[in-house]
């Protein structure tokens, strides 16, 4: 249900693809290019057909020219996987936009459904996390030795408070599953 572990997880792994740099292809790559195979990977990775420019750019560093048709193939067969219902669900719940336009010819609405769906989840998990949040600052301060009574009374009635929200949350984060359980 940790919501925003999965989401660090997720920006940590978008972020060590850029670590090699800003081209899209390093020198090698280009030299040994499968071309289709490429096309595949970024097809899988929900890449627009504008992302071959970024191949170009970092090829022509090796006089190395993208094959654009053998790219294209892979990339439509690379988007078999990407434009289904659970992938588009997947980012959702991540909390990452989906560019339904990528899954042109595929049932859009459903992928637009089950991206709404993953959003649902979440946001009712962050709300989760947040309302954790707050009882762990209450009883941290409940813990303080030199609380005034009225102080006390007042974060022992926030916490149950909060508690009581956090039932509640954690009833929304369940519905949010169970609605998108049929993708």
């Amino acid at each position: 249900m940790n919501t925003k572990f999965f989401a660090v997880l997720g920006l940590l792994g978008l972020a060590s693809l850029g670590l090699g740099g800003c081209a899209s292809l390093s020198k090698s790559e280009c030299l040994s290019a499968d071309w289709q195979d490429i096309g595949v990977r970024d097809g899988a990775s929900g890449r627009a057909e504008e992302y071959l420019i970024q191949h170009a750019k970092a090829c022509s560093k090796v006089n190395v020219t993208p094959d654009r048709e053998s790219w294209l193939d892979g990339r439509a067969q690379g988007l078999e996987r990407f434009c289904v219902p659970y992938r588009a669900y997947q980012i959702g719940e991540q909390g990452a936009g989906f560019d339904v336009g990528i899954c042109r010819g595929f049932d859009e609405g459903r992928l637009t459904e089950a991206h709404h769906k993953g959003i649902d989840v979440y946001r009712a998990g962050n709300a989760v996390d947040s309302i954790d949040s707050q009882i762990h600052s209450i009883r941290a301060s409940l813990d303080q030795k030199d609380l005034e009574p009225k102080e006390r009374e007042r974060l022992v009635y926030r916490l149950g408070a909060a508690e009581y929200e956090r039932r509640d949350a954690v009833n929304a984060y369940e519905r949010a599953r169970w609605r998108a359980r049929d993708l």
